[in-house]
């Protein structure tokens, strides 16, 4: 039997959510609750790990080209980045108040955080770095890698993204869609 996908077993999880969170009593929702805000700190500390797990290895294996490999992928990131924020920004503005009209129901003036149930308890588990952070020593990593045609640091960096995968495909896949749930 093949085995689902994630993006299905995703849609799963948002309308089991919904469904569950119709009608569970509040004991069960706390525990769902309390799932929820450690898997999301689980995935707050591992993001940057994951970043360096991937784009270390990835840009040593460019060679000798990846900074210019790595120059023009920055700037087509970028300019699809504004464009983007440009198409983002005009949409928001045309297209969106004519759905939401001020003074209907679906605009409330109240909190809607102060509704959601509390967790049991919280587990603080702070990233080792942030996110721009992780991608700038990911950089200077990789091209220092390619640049000195770096084996051993490379053959290291290249078991650390082994690590990750198995992280990814045994904990945060599986569990991705109780999460979103």
């Amino acid at each position: 039997m093949k085995k689902i996908g994630l993006l299905p077993r995703l849609i799963v999880g948002i309308m089991l959510g919904i469904v569950f969170g119709s009608f569970l009593p509040k004991p069960f929702i706390e525990v769902f609750a309390t799932f929820n805000g450690v898997f999301g700190n689980f995935l707050n500390f591992a993001i940057p790990l994951i970043i360096i797990g991937f784009v270390v290895p990835g840009i040593g294996d460019l060679g000798k080209g990846a900074g210019k490999t790595l120059a023009i992928t920055a700037l087509l990131a970028y300019v699809s980045t504004v464009l983007s924020g440009i198409v983002t920004y005009f949409t928001g503005v045309n297209i969106f108040p004519n759905f939401l009209k001020v003074g209907s129901l679906a605009l409330s003036a109240d909190n809607p955080e102060k509704s959601l149930v509390e967790p049991l308890f919280k587990i603080s588990m702070p990233p080792v770095m942030d996110v721009m952070t992780a991608l700038v020593l990911s950089f200077t990593l990789g091209l220092g890698i390619a640049v000195i045609k770096g084996d051993k640091i490379k053959s290291i960096f290249d078991e650390f993204q082994q690590i990750i995968s198995k992280l990814i495909e045994s904990i945060i896949i599986p569990l991705l869609p109780f999460y979103v749930m």
